[in-house]
């Protein structure tokens, strides 16, 4: 696979240039916020998208870009072109912190991106991006409702700024549901 290019830009549009690395010309899908000129140095991190009937390209500035690109593409329903859409129309910064703070809004504002990919975006990646973890160990009582509350894919920090409000002699079911409550707000 393709990690890494360097050469001379042939040719150039929005979305894609025409990279002359080694003696071949790559054909390389950017994000529109990318621009090179004809004839300008360039150095990209690539994402080589492999599938039957194709082989795409997909160039980044910076190895963060490439990360949250690929970690995007790992949600079912999320292909190239959507991830690309979302880096072309935001930073890396941007989408980790939409995903992090559960921002719908952000995700549905993108083409192609409707609320139902929107939610699994935000689902199935807030665990991988959490910003470290919190330690659980000094919190007296529940593991269950923790546990419970990790599954639904809150972060560990999340569920500690809540936990000490919720009930522990409720019924497990009792507690989540005033967890949740409270982590909506």
């Amino acid at each position: 696979m393709i990690g890494y290019l360097e050469g001379s830009v042939k040719y150039a549009t929005t979305g894609k240039i025409i990279l002359f690395a080694g003696g071949v010309g790559f054909m390389v899908h950017l994000p529109s916020n990318v621009i090179f000129l004809e004839n300008q140095k360039a150095v990209l991190y690539i994402h080589t998208h492999l599938r039957e009937d194709n082989l795409s390209l997909f160039g980044f500035k910076t190895p963060q870009d490439l990360d949250i690109f690929e970690l995007l593409l790992t949600v079912s329903g999320v292909g190239p072109k959507i991830a690309l859409a979302l880096l072309s129309s935001s930073t890396e910064e941007n989408i980790k912190k939409a995903i992090t703070e559960s921002n719908l809004a952000f995700f549905s504002s993108i083409s192609g991106v409707g609320k139902k990919t929107a939610q699994k975006i935000i689902l199935d990646l807030k665990s991988k991006i959490g910003k470290g973890d919190v330690n659980m160990g000094n919190l007296e009582g529940n593991s269950e409702l923790i546990d419970s509350l990790t599954a639904l894919g809150f972060q560990k920090g999340e569920i500690s700024s809540i936990y000490s409000q919720i009930d522990s002699s409720l019924p497990l079911g009792s507690q989540v549901k005033s967890a949740l409550k409270l982590l909506r707000k």
